[in-house]
């Protein structure tokens, strides 16, 4: 046994407590149970809806439960934000996560300030009928943020992924798959095998834990600038969690491992295809100066995959309390409820907007419509911007998508109209306007983009890695462009509904 091999002895019980608890967060995500009116569901899917409805039954003021905790985590945010920038106070200045939540880039406090005015107009009815009507501001809080017939919405689906997502991240899990998928990665990808761990960090957390991974790895000598921005542009992938949030929006959830499925075989064609055509392959492929190369990648002598993958599965899972487990649900609920929700609140309120008073994104989005038209799509020029608007944030598709109308039994139209109860759980049944493959296909769309500026795009062009404004865009068009027949022909090949 080499020296590197000494003392790599696998614990059996953190071995046990890695496959019960990856198994727990495996059964939670990915496991369909029936909803008793002809459909499916997985767990968490149940969770959100209950915690969802039982919430909102509890009404102050004429608001649900929810609205309100989504007003004052708005306000808090944009507040805690302000002072950072005014007093630049030491305990939040001289504390990393305090400065990332709050002493962030302008775009976030541009967009914190203006959710946290949505948020009050809509509270207090004050305000022009175009931003605070029921389709912009108050849909977007009403519905989307904080409301839902059947339970759904940002807030409550958040409270419940944060808790579960560590499941997935805190026990070994995300170790054991990135061990075993390295040796691939540079064959397939022309990239180190460690990057293989930046796409875990965005498959299992955010697609910004993927860019700030990779933006670390390439200031410390792991990865060239090409390799960071091939990584960056093509591995920074939507988390599994938030892909969910996507699929629920646009009517989806039944069918969910049929869509994450296609997405997944379209981000891996696109991985082959981009490092190896320009932009990405024109950029400089030398170390920062300033660092030099740092990465040496040979596995230790004598060990099998398997066996490293177990290794670090039952180290990582070893060093889980259960004190940690809860600081990284709370950190996974600051992150969403101080960053996430009011970027979603004030660029999908803009883009709803734009949309609706401007012809500008039908203007911009005629090729893709033109190229949905030839690629069969039902209604591609009606819903062709939904293929672009997502270069601006991920969620503004899901947006335009997810337009639907609730139906309720005879019997009680009247009870539900005036007060907002029916007279059993099945009683709501939701009609999406969207035909459901279009909102297949654009919704998959809009995780195979990935690049979208109000989060993994302002992280980019923060960094040193050599990707400008221009890049970004070419690469989210050829994206688009390239994924779009690949997601229509598995669509029509696996999804019928």
């Amino acid at each position: 046994m080499n020296k590197e091999s000494e003392g790599r002895r696998i614990n059996g019980g953190h071995v046990l407590k890695f496959v019960i608890m990856s198994l727990l967060g495996i059964f939670l995500f990915m496991v369909l149970l029936p909803d008793g009116a002809g459909s499916f569901n997985i767990p968490l899917g149940f969770a959100i809806n209950w915690v969802g409805t039982t919430f909102n039954s509890l009404r102050i003021g004429g608001f649900g439960l929810v609205f309100l905790i989504a007003a004052v985590l708005i306000t808090l945010s944009f507040l805690g934000t302000l002072v950072a920038y005014v007093f630049k106070p030491a305990f939040i200045m001289d504390n990393e996560r305090m400065k990332n939540l709050f002493y962030s880039h302008p775009v976030y406090f541009v967009s914190k300030l203006i959710a946290v005015a949505i948020v009050w107009m809509v509270y207090s009815g004050v305000g022009p009928e175009w931003l605070v009507g029921d389709w912009v501001g108050g849909w977007m809080m009403m519905e989307l943020i904080a409301g839902g017939s059947s339970g759904s919405n940002l807030i409550t689906i958040f409270i419940v992924l944060g808790i579960a997502i560590p499941l997935l991240t805190d026990f070994g899990l995300m170790e054991f798959l990135g061990v075993l998928v390295r040796k691939v990665i540079r064959f397939l990808f022309t990239l180190p095998g460690r990057s293989s761990i930046d796409l875990m960090g965005s498959w299992f957390s955010s697609s910004a834990a993927g860019v700030i991974i990779t933006r670390d790895q390439h200031e410390k000598g792991f990865y060239t600038g090409r390799e960071a921005a091939s990584i960056c542009v093509n591995f920074t992938f939507v988390s599994l969690p938030f892909t969910f949030v996507i699929a629920n929006w646009v009517g989806l959830t039944p069918h969910f491992w049929i869509f994450y499925l296609v997405i997944c075989i379209t981000v891996i064609l696109l991985a082959v295809i981009m490092p190896r055509i320009w932009p990405l392959r024109g950029l400089n492929d030398e170390y920062l100066p300033e660092v030099g190369k740092q990465i040496e990648e040979e596995p230790p002598e004598n060990v099998s995959l398997i066996s490293q993958a177990t290794y670090l599965a039952s180290c990582k899972a070893g060093e889980a309390t259960a004190t940690g487990v809860i600081k990284s649900g709370l950190s996974n609920w600051l992150n969403i409820f101080m960053d996430l929700i009011p970027v979603i609140l004030a660029w999908g309120a803009i883009a709803l907007v734009l949309h609706e008073n401007t012809p500008i994104f039908e203007w911009i989005s005629t090729p893709f419509g033109w190229l949905l038209s030839v690629l069969g799509v039902e209604g591609a020029m009606e819903y062709a911007p939904a293929a672009i608007v997502g270069f601006i944030d991920m969620f503004i598709p899901a947006i335009l998508l997810g337009g639907s109308e609730t139906y309720v039994c005879e019997s009680c139209y009247a009870l539900y109209a005036y007060y907002g109860e029916i007279c059993n759980d099945y009683c709501i049944e939701q009609v999406f306007t969207v035909p459901a493959q279009t909102r297949f296909i654009l919704g998959a769309l809009s995780i195979v983009q990935i690049i979208y500026l109000a989060e993994t795009g302002i992280l980019i062009l923060k960094s040193k890695i050599p990707l400008n404004i221009g890049h970004l865009a070419i690469v989210f068009v050829m994206r688009t462009v390239f994924a779009l027949p690949v997601i229509v022909l598995l669509t029509r090949l696996l999804f019928n509904a």
